[in-house]
């Protein structure tokens, strides 16, 4: 009995090695601090659970490795595909990407589909999975070598649309006081996890899958993202 209490006691004070990368305005550092989306929804869920954590700015890449070979430790946010799902246990979703085509303010482009936007130039920027995407499905898209460039070539309309994650875009939009307003359609959503090391106890995964879900349940994923200028 004592031995059972002992590894119990263990595991509860064990505190949980939770790594991340800088994409503004999801996880970020200013200064000493941390702040964004996924930070705020980090410090609900764990709230939720009796679980300790410590979060920690380290590259994608190399995050993704130290999560694969150390116990105690998660990744996120992590999109999920064939090759990575055996290598790891899933929290999901902990974020919501939706994209949109934007217009300038002074130009409506009424699009029902995706396809309404062939004829457009549509901005993008070098890295972008979305701006791939679209070059895949045969779109005119020119890619600016960081994404803000966007909103200086869609106000001189050196592009027709531009194609922008929603909650980067609002932004983006506020640091360079240009308003595009709402894009005018919303035409793909991802969904990213957390990624956690395969010999991370069930009990574990179980109580931040429970407090995941009761967040999406209660509204709260909802006003959260709402705070941050977009509905999910």
């Amino acid at each position: 009995m004592l031995i059972l209490s002992l590894s119990v006691s263990s595991s509860q004070a064990e505190t949980l090695q939770i790594l991340t990368y800088e994409e503004s305005p999801f996880a970020l550092r200013v200064g000493k601090t941390h702040k964004g989306l996924l930070v705020d929804m980090l410090k609900e869920l764990f709230s939720r659970t009796d679980l300790k954590y410590q979060l920690k700015f380290i590259p994608l890449k190399r995050a993704i490795i130290t999560t694969e070979r150390m116990p105690g430790h998660c990744v996120l946010p992590v999109g999920r595909s064939q090759e990575r799902e055996a290598s790891f246990h899933w929290i999901s979703p902990v974020l919501v990407s939706r994209y949109g085509l934007y217009s300038r303010d002074d130009v409506i482009i009424p699009l029902i589909t995706l396809s309404d936007a062939k004829s457009y130039t549509i901005g993008s920027f070098l890295g972008s999975g979305i701006g791939e995407y679209l070059m895949d499905l045969g779109f005119d898209v020119e890619l600016a070598s960081v994404s803000a460039q966007n909103l200086r070539k869609l106000k001189r309309a050196r592009i027709e649309l531009w194609a922008a994650e929603l909650i980067s875009a609002q932004e983006q939009m506020q640091k360079q006081a240009i308003n595009f307003g709402a894009p005018e359609l919303i035409f793909y959503t991802s969904l990213r996890a957390m990624a956690c090391n395969r010999e991370m106890s069930m009990e574990t995964i179980l109580q931040l899958e429970q407090a995941l879900t009761n967040m999406y349940r209660d509204g709260y994923m909802s006003e959260l993202y709402l705070e941050y200028g977009v509905e999910i």
